[in-house]
């Protein structure tokens, strides 16, 4: 049976921007939140005298807090935005990544400031901001290697435009107000790294899987509500499961990307990946044998998923109880 029964195709579209615009007001505040604070701690940390003996030490000190808030935050972030729980030592490592990556930052800042702050005092403002916003963005955006490579560089450009126009404000307006211009630089790199490492992705989105309902009242009524997407870029692979940010061994990022709880979808149930333009559905190996085909199903347009099956625009998916669906970007059909 189609889904078609559940909800007319036509509303996946609607939600989609609706989720598009969540997303967005989500992302800025936790951005700029995230740039705030840091510059507030910042800011007290390098009014100590000890600090301020040392040219250098400021600037090292802000790259290393503003990495600090921005990790933690933006993993924060991620992890509640894909429907799974936040685990504090995934917090933790986002804050010690970014503190890494705003380290070196800052020590690249040293050499740079000393060549051109005599000389060029605003590009160097400017360009030791921008290499601190990248470095932070590219060390978060390591985190989503195994779901896609161009995470990363989303990541590192979107921090080096943050940094690039956070340092402007604070080369233009610092010497008439410098406590706003600085906390509006810390604000615009922490919106910058965001953007690059939550939102480009859903930009450049090819396509989305969309919740549509469950038979499982977990899943149910964790997701019917918001009618939860998970959006999908060409080069993207994602593991579909059951199960919890607990049971996953890894210490950085959830093993789990569509996290779905129904006693009916394995831990670790589906593989949904793009390739060349075109987007398939694979069963996990795991749950490939008889017992798995009988225990767990997998079903797209209500034929069973032995091996993998490729997936176009507006096809019914059934994983356990949970029906979904996948929208294409581009929505003809080969």
């Amino acid at each position: 049976m189609g889904l078609s029964v559940y909800l007319p195709h036509l509303g996946y579209r609607r939600d989609s921007r609706v989720s598009l615009r969540q997303n967005l007001y989500f992302m800025s505040l936790v951005g700029g939140m995230a740039g705030l604070f840091a510059w507030a701690v910042a800011t007290l940390a390098t009014s100590l005298p000890a600090v301020q003996e040392t040219p250098w030490l400021p600037d090292v000190i802000s790259a290393l807090v503003l990495g600090g808030f921005i990790g933690g935050f933006t993993v924060g972030f991620s992890d509640r935005w894909s429907g799974n729980r936040v685990l504090p030592r995934w917090i933790i490592s986002g804050v010690l990544i970014g503190m890494s990556a705003g380290l070196i930052a800052g020590l690249i800042q040293i050499p740079l400031t000393g060549r051109l702050a005599e000389s060029h005092s605003v590009l160097s403002r400017v360009v030791t901001w921008m290499v601190a916003g990248s470095l932070i963005g590219l060390g978060l955006g390591m985190r989503w290697l195994s779901v896609n490579r161009l995470r990363a560089a989303h990541a590192l450009v979107g921090g080096l435009i943050g940094g690039g126009a956070g340092g402007s404000i604070f080369a233009g307006l610092g010497g008439s107000i410098p406590d706003l211009s600085l906390a509006l630089g810390f604000v615009l790199t922490g919106l910058g790294i965001s953007f690059g490492i939550t939102f480009a992705p859903i930009l450049l989105r090819d396509g989305l899987l969309q919740f549509v309902s469950s038979g499982d009242p977990r899943a149910q009524s964790k997701y019917g509500r918001s009618r939860k997407q998970w959006e999908v870029q060409d080069g993207d692979s994602y593991l579909i499961g059951s199960q919890s940010q607990d049971a996953s061994m890894t210490r950085y990022r959830p093993e789990i990307e569509v996290y779905i709880p129904d006693a009916a979808v394995a831990p670790r149930h589906a593989r949904l990946y793009g390739r060349d333009g075109r987007f398939f559905l694979a069963r996990h190996p795991e749950v490939a044998n008889p017992a798995g085909l009988a225990r767990y199903p997998l079903r797209v347009l209500g034929r069973t998923v032995t091996g993998f099956q490729e997936l176009h625009d507006s096809d019914d998916i059934l994983i356990g109880r949970t029906a979904l669906c996948f929208v294409a970007r581009h929505r003809s059909r080969s």
